[in-house]
C-alpha cells in the first residue's frame, strides 16, 4: 500500500479567500476541489499538518474526509529523535518537502503561501503551485517509504494512521467542557498559583515569573534542592522535583506554581468557548510514540481541575487506566518469572512503598522511585531526593539499601538493561516490539542519558503501542465517538446512559486483551472510575 492519493491545500485562516485543495491520485490524475467536495473523497489521503486542515474545515463547517493521514507521522518515525536532540529540525515538513521540489524558489513560495506570509497568487498560478507541491509530496512519501523499515511501515499503516482517523474526528467534534464552571476553576487556580508563587519568590529572593523546568537550575543554589542543579532540565528535572517534594517545601511550591500556570492556561481557553474545545492531537507526539494533546493541553489537567471536561447530553464519562502499566510492560520485555509473578500477584508500587515507608499511602512516591530506578537513577541518588540533602546520612543510606534490596529480587532486570545498552552501542538504536526506534546522535561509549533511554524507549514505546492498539479495538467495538481524550496510558470515554455498565465492562476487557496479546504471561489490570 505504498501508492497513495496525496492532498495539498492552502487554508484560509482569516476567512478572506476560499481555501484551495488539490488532489493527486496514485495514477497521476490531478483534481482541484472545494471544501464540500473534499469531504466526499474516500480512501487514504496523504497530506500534511492534519490538525491545521481539520481546523480549517471546521471553520468552513465542512466535514473532513475520513481517510486523512499525516506524512508528519512518517517523518517522525523515520527520524527517531526527540525534540531536544534535533528531532524537530529533522522532521520539519517544509525542510523535507523542499528537497522534492524541482525549484527551491517554488518550494519557498508554497510554504509562504500556506503559512499566509505571502500574498496569495491568482487562481491559475495557485493551482499550478498546488500541483507542483502534490508532485513533491508524492516524491517525499516514496522516499520515506523506501527508508522506513518493515516494522515502521507496519506500525504506521496498522496503528498510527488508523488512530489518526479517531482523533481527527474528535478534534472536529470537539471535547465538551463546562464553560460556565470554568470561571470558578480559574478563581481556585489563581489562589493556588499565587500561594505557591509567594513561597518560590521568598526562597529565591526574586520574581519567579517565567521560570520553568528548563531554566530553574541556575537559581537553585540557595534552596533546599541545590543538589538537583546537575539534573538534566525538562522532564527529568521535574521527575526529580516530584520525588524531592515529599521533604522539600521549595520543590513542592515550584511544582504547584508551574502546574497551576499550565492548568490556568487550559481552563482560561474554556471561558466563552461555546461549551467545546478543539485541541490538536499529535499521534506521535513523543519519540516513544505517546499521543500529545495540545492547544490546549487538556490531557495534563490535574485531577482537581478535570471537572472542566464533561460528557455530552445523555452520556456519562468513564476513565479507564492501566494499573502498573510500565512495570507490566517491563516485566513482559524482561520475561523474568519473578518480576512477572510480582506484577501478577500484587502491586509493585505498593510493595515498594511498604518497604521504603511502611505505608501504602506513599504509593505515588514509590511509583516515581520505581520508574526512576528502572530508567537508570542510582539508589544513592534517589535516596538523596527522598531524604533531602540536610538529613543525616544514615537515613539516606537506609533508603538506598531498601531500594537495592527491593530490586535485587529481580536480577534479570539488570541483565536486560545491560543487553539494551549493548544493543544501542552496536546497532545505534533501540525500539518497541513493532518499530518506533530511537537513534543515537553520538558515537563511542554511551552517555548517562543514553544508558537511561536504552531501556526507557523500548518500555514506553511498547506501552504506547499496546495502548493505541486497545484504542483502535475500543473504537471498532463501541464507535469512535466514545473516545474523548487520551491521558498518557489511560483514556476518557463517554457512553450513553443506557448500556453504560456493559460498554464500560467491554472496554475494560479490550484493554486487558490488548495487553495480554503482546505478553500472554501477564495478567493485566485496568481500573475504571471517575475522571476527576
Amino acid at each position: 500500500m505504498i501508492d497513495l492519493t496525496v492532498l495539498t491545500y492552502v487554508p484560509d485562516p482569516f476567512a478572506v479567500q476560499a481555501s484551495r485543495f488539490c488532489l493527486k491520485t496514485a495514477e497521476g490524475e490531478v483534481r482541484f476541489l472545494s471544501a464540500s467536495e473534499l469531504g466526499s473523497v474516500r480512501g487514504p489521503i496523504l497530506t500534511y499538518d492534519v490538525p491545521a486542515l481539520i481546523d480549517d474545515l471546521r471553520r468552513l463547517n465542512q466535514s473532513p474526509p475520513t481517510g486523512l493521514v499525516d506524512i508528519g507521522e512518517a517523518l517522525r518515525l523515520k527520524v527517531g529523535l526527540p525534540r531536544d536532540e534535533g528531532g524537530e529540525k529533522r522532521w520539519n515538513l517544509w525542510r523535507a518537502l523542499s528537497r522534492h521540489f524541482r525549484d527551491t524558489e517554488q518550494a519557498k513560495l508554497f510554504q509562504s503561501v500556506v503559512q499566509a506570509r505571502h500574498e496569495r497568487p491568482d487562481t491559475e498560478e495557485l493551482s499550478a503551485l498546488l500541483s507542483l507541491a502534490a508532485d513533491a509530496l508524492s516524491r517525499l512519501w516514496i522516499d520515506l517509504a523506501k527508508h522506513l523499515g518493515r516494522d515502521e511501515l507496519e506500525r504506521l499503516f496498522l496503528v498510527e494512521w488508523p488512530l489518526q482517523k479517531i482523533f481527527s474526528h474528535r478534534q472536529f467534534r470537539g471535547v465538551p467542557v463546562d464553560s460556565t464552571g470554568a470561571t470558578a476553576l480559574l478563581t481556585s487556580l489563581s489562589e493556588e498559583k499565587y500561594s505557591a508563587y509567594r513561597v518560590v519568590a521568598e526562597t529565591l529572593k526574586m520574581s519567579p515569573t517565567g521560570l520553568n523546568f528548563w531554566n530553574i537550575q541556575e537559581h537553585l543554589r540557595n534552596t533546599d534542592v541545590s543538589h538537583l542543579s546537575d539534573v538534566e532540565p525538562g522532564g527529568r528535572l521535574q521527575d526529580a522535583f516530584e520525588i524531592a517534594s515529599t521533604v522539600s517545601m521549595f520543590a513542592g511550591a515550584f511544582l504547584t506554581m508551574v502546574k497551576a500556570a499550565r492548568d490556568e492556561a487550559v481552563v482560561r481557553r474554556a471561558v466563552g468557548a461555546d461549551d467545546r474545545l478543539h485541541p490538536f492531537f499529535s499521534i506521535l507526539g513523543t519519540v516513544s510514540g505517546r499521543i500529545l494533546v495540545s492547544d490546549p493541553y487538556l490531557q495534563q489537567l490535574r485531577r482537581a481541575y478535570r471537572s472542566l471536561i464533561v460528557a455530552e447530553p445523555r452520556k456519562r464519562l468513564i476513565y479507564l487506566d492501566y494499573a502498573q502499566f510500565e512495570p507490566g510492560v517491563l516485566a513482559g520485555l524482561v520475561d523474568d518469572d519473578d518480576l512477572i509473578a510480582a506484577y501478577n500477584e500484587g502491586d509493585l508500587y505498593t510493595a515498594l512503598a511498604m518497604q521504603l515507608f511502611g505505608s501504602s499511602e506513599m504509593r505515588s512516591v514509590a511509583k516515581r522511585v520505581f520508574l526512576a530506578f528502572s530508567y537508570g537513577m542510582t539508589p544513592e541518588r534517589i535516596s538523596l531526593l527522598l531524604a533531602g540533602k540536610n538529613e543525616e546520612s544514615s537515613l539516606r543510606e537506609a533508603y538506598a539499601q531498601q531500594i537495592s534490596a527491593f530490586f535485587a529480587r529481580f536480577p534479570a532486570l539488570e541483565r536486560f538493561k545491560s543487553d539494551q545498552q549493548s544493543k544501542l552501542r552496536s546497532e545505534g538504536s533501540v525500539g518497541s516490539l513493532v518499530g518506533n526506534k530511537r537513534y543515537r546522535v553520538t558515537d563511542g561509549d554511551l552517555t548517562s542519558k543514553e544508558k537511561r533511554w536504552a531501556l526507557n524507549q523500548p518500555v514506553q514505546a511498547t506501552a504506547s503501542l499496546i495502548f493505541k492498539e486497545a484504542l483502535l479495538k475500543i473504537s471498532d467495538a463501541v464507535g469512535m465517538d466514545a473516545i474523548l481524550l487520551p491521558v498518557h496510558d489511560a483514556v476518557l470515554l463517554q457512553f450513553d446512559e443506557d448500556g453504560f455498565e456493559s460498554l464500560t465492562e467491554r472496554s475494560c476487557e479490550i484493554m486487558v486483551e490488548s495487553f495480554s496479546a503482546r505478553f500472554p504471561k501477564l495478567r493485566p489490570k485496568v481500573t475504571a472510575g471517575a475522571f476527576a
